[in-house]
């Protein structure tokens, strides 16, 4: 199997035939097999437009999307993680995967074009001769970014389309390991006379295996205007890079009541990139805000200077430090908006100075890309993850342990575990759900249970636990598998806690050394116990069978029987039966975890059941 630059990836089609004849096991990193959740499908027909565009053509990506105003695209997608330093926040990558999420071929060796990203028309008619000759394009482009790296035979095609509807290559860039996956490079080319008519395009195209999310190509800052050349490799613009960081590393999100000063870091990290080719003094605002409210939690930084001055083409890391009286402890849940935005005095793009005057594009604001938000969850969960699957990672061993490590900021109640797992056509298996307090002791817990249907790859399954179980300074939460298949655990790219990943595959514990990212399991706490231990239920009272498949019988005296799914919603259950036992028809529900809750001798029992 193929393990090339810093993950392999492997065609969702082909993978589990491939994965049964893996002789080792192992932890690794895997492909995002179906993002139906994430690719739109975008007609390929071109749009009747009342008035076609025409220059200057500028797009950064860092409105969040892909401009449907601007492109048609085929399985593009776009990101804000999958690059490695961008020239600016956001940016779309193509590879081997169409919009539905699938391979664009079956045989796992064929190779052709995959994704494109096309512009709609722009009129480049009417130009002068001055004009037609300073005719430019430029763009940004990483191989491999955080996905795979194109091999040699592997390529990024930008197309022209002439006057009579045929796409020329205008320009190839070719794979390889030598290129590198750290930093993007720029490129600028002349748009020749004979293209500028008044419906010329352009486009990006993927050319590689076409089995899966291989060869990936990510772009960024794509500028086409006259009065260019060739050596115009600056703009006025100063860009944020990144979303900010949460102010509760390493964590994502925490519960809303264990916010703990004292045991994190309290700093967010940003990036700015100067894409000027002059030194610019610069400030920045950073502030945080209860979302539904608007109300302010904390400003940690306002017009705080960039010191020293930012350079011409600098890059650099930033950070905003919260107050130590800072106090974030809530009486209910809410969504935490972290605001960062740069001053650094940008505007929309100059068309011509006239004497004191300067007329200006106002299709090309550079500011846009001064201001990036992200909303931070403030629920009952610690979270390493943003809740967005980049990749999955998981174990090919029946009987394999995986476990995260979390530290309780305050002791707590564990009242559920989440968990998204990406490969849809594992729903309904079957896993041992895992919880340590040391991963040299037994587990505190250990419950078998369905992996549930979801809404697609922003799904968490969520497990209830019904124990009382304390988790106070470090505890590990998991499970074991039943099946030599890679198991898909979500991977969020945004940040690294992979040392905190954990396997167990050869009987022993073996801490996480290859795989990058942030795995996607998750903690729920309570400040409470989860219930009150009930009592023994009369041993007369019997529940069976369990797992069921159809009916279940409970036999005894039980009054008020009722049935909740892993969300905890009821759900009606034809039942049958007298005072000394009721039969429940479970035909035609959905697989999955349920619990029965019921009274038997004035005494509240909850019992959890398995419908496969």
């Amino acid at each position: 199997m193929a393990q090339r630059g810093i993950v392999g990836f492997f065609c969702f089609l082909l993978i589990c035939f491939a994965l049964q004849n893996e002789s080792r096991a192992q932890f690794r990193q895997l492909p995002v097999s179906l993002r139906q959740a994430e690719k739109k499908p975008v007609s390929s027909q071109l749009r009747v437009q009342q008035e076609t565009p025409s220059l200057p053509f500028w797009d950064d990506f860092s409105s969040g999307k892909i401009s449907e105003s601007k492109w048609l695209s085929k399985g593009a997608i776009h990101s804000y993680t999958i690059g490695n330093n961008p020239p600016s926040v956001g940016m779309v990558f193509l590879d081997g995967m169409d919009d539905a999420g699938n391979p664009y071929s079956r045989s796992r060796l064929e190779n052709g074009e995959g994704d494109e990203l096309q512009s709609l028309p722009l009129d480049l008619s009417g130009l002068d001769a001055e004009d037609q000759n300073s005719v430019f394009i430029s763009f940004f482009w990483q191989a491999g970014g955080k996905g795979e790296m194109p091999d040699s035979q592997d390529a990024l095609i930008l197309s022209f389309l002439d006057g009579e509807g045929n796409w020329i290559s205008a320009w190839t860039q070719e794979g390889g390991e030598e290129l590198g996956a750290e930093g993007f490079q720029q490129a600028i080319l002349p748009v020749p006379p004979e293209f500028q008519h008044a419906n010329f395009q352009f486009k990006f195209t993927h050319s590689g295996r076409l089995s899966g999310p291989f060869d990936t190509w990510v772009l960024d800052y794509i500028l086409l205007n006259k009065g260019r050349e060739e050596q115009d490799l600056f703009t006025n613009d100063r860009s944020l890079t990144r979303l900010p960081g949460s102010p509760f590393s390493p964590y994502y999100a925490i519960p809303y009541f264990e916010f703990n000063p004292e045991l994190i870091s309290g700093t967010i990290q940003n990036q700015f990139n100067n894409l000027g080719n002059r030194f610019r003094a610069m400030e920045y605002t950073v502030e945080l805000r209860d979302l539904t409210t608007g109300n302010l939690v904390a400003r940690p930084d306002q017009n705080t200077p960039v010191n020293p001055v930012a350079q011409a083409g600098e890059r650099r890391d930033f950070f905003s430090t919260l107050p130590e009286d800072l106090d974030l402890i809530a009486d209910n849940a809410f969504d935490l908006e972290v605001f960062v935005q740069l001053l650094a005095g940008d505007d929309f793009l100059v068309a011509s100075v006239e004497g004191q005057d300067t007329l200006f594009h106002e299709g090309v604001d550079f500011r846009i890309n001064d201001t990036i938000s992200t909303v931070i969850p403030f629920r009952d969960y610690y979270a390493y993850d943003n809740g967005h699957a980049d990749y999955a990672a998981g174990i090919n061993q029946r009987g394999g342990m995986l476990a995260l490590e979390y530290q309780a900021l305050n002791p707590g109640y564990l009242s559920g575990i989440s968990i998204n797992f990406t490969n849809l056509a594992q729903r309904g298996n079957a896993i041992e759900l895992m919880v340590w307090d040391s991963l040299e002791n037994e587990p505190l817990l250990r419950e078998e249970v369905l992996i549930p249907e979801g809404d697609g790859l922003a799904s968490f399954a969520y497990f209830p636990i019904d124990t009382n179980i304390l988790v106070q300074d470090t505890f590990y939460v998991g499970f074991a598998q039943y099946s030599n298949e890679y198991l898909y655990v979500g991977l969020d790219k945004s940040g690294d806690t992979g040392e905190r990943v954990y396997f167990n595959v050869l009987g022993s514990w073996q801490q996480n050394e290859e795989v990058s990212g942030n795995l996607m399991i998750r903690p729920h706490l309570s400040q409470t116990p989860v219930q009150v231990e009930p009592e023994e239920i009369d041993s007369q009272v019997r529940i069976y069978p369990n797992p069921v498949e159809d009916r279940l019988l409970i036999s005894g005296q039980v009054n008020g029987i009722e049935v909740f799914d892993f969300q905890g919603r009821l759900i009606k259950v034809p039942q049958e039966g007298d005072k000394n036992g009721k039969m429940l028809n479970f035909t035609g529900i959905q697989k999955g975890m349920y619990l029965i809750k019921f009274t038997q001798a004035g005494r509240a029992v909850t019992k959890r059941i398995i419908v496969r």
